[in-house]
């Protein structure tokens, strides 16, 4: 329980008290006066009971207001940091997006290079290959041929 409330509460019924004593003494006091004034202090002190409370709420959402206000005050500057680096992100993806595109016609590029090529060179290079290994087998024939008739 807050300080507050309980020093209210303990003021209600201090004054309880006195009244009561006061209306003893002076003898003039009824049963329906003094249950009167009773429940008149009793209402003040619940007053100052939630009076207490709201004060203490106020002050908390006080607390709450600055806090958000900090946070925001912190926040703003770092979404404005973090969209410089998605866009500079950005930025980097369009040159890599530059490149692949660039790569991927170097490579398309050297495939068609590599098919003329092969169809340039091929063909001559098969025969090539045939002839010096047909030479090779006559040359072997006509040795063998030279060595039998000697």
């Amino acid at each position: 329980m807050k300080k507050s409330v309980l020093f209210a509460s303990l003021a209600a019924i201090v004054v309880i008290i006195g009244f009561v004593i006061l209306g003893i003494l002076v003898e003039d006091a009824s049963f329906a006066g003094i249950a009167a004034i009773v429940a008149a202090v009793s209402f003040g002190a619940a007053m100052l009971g939630l009076m207490s409370l709201l004060l203490t709420l106020v002050g908390t959402v006080r607390e709450l207001t600055s806090t958000v206000n900090q946070l925001t005050n912190q926040a703003v500057p770092m979404l404005a940091g973090l969209n410089e680096t998605v866009s500079g992100v950005n930025t980097e993806l369009a040159r890599v997006d530059a490149i692949v595109g660039s790569v991927q016609h170097i490579s398309t590029q050297a495939t068609s290079i590599a098919d003329v090529v092969h169809a340039a060179v091929a063909n001559p290079l098969i025969k090539a290959i045939a002839f010096v290994t047909g030479t090779r087998v006559a040359v072997k024939a006509a040795k063998k041929v030279d060595k039998t008739t000697k």
